[in-house]
């Protein structure tokens, strides 16, 4: 559980707004919409993706 610094709402991690951006997760307050962290997705380099085809 994080408490938003924003609105000081309670949040459990199923609660956050998440957006993918490029390798990146943004992560924000549903209510007040303040960002909260943005997280580089392991794993998901284009260089070495055997999916690409």
């Amino acid at each position: 559980m994080t408490t938003c610094p924003g609105c000081g709402r309670d949040l459990d991690a199923e609660e956050l707004v998440r957006h993918e951006r490029d390798r990146f997760v943004v992560v924000h307050c549903p209510d007040c919409k303040r960002p909260l962290g943005r997280y580089n997705r392991h794993g998901d380099d284009p260089r070495t993706d055997d999916r690409r085809g």
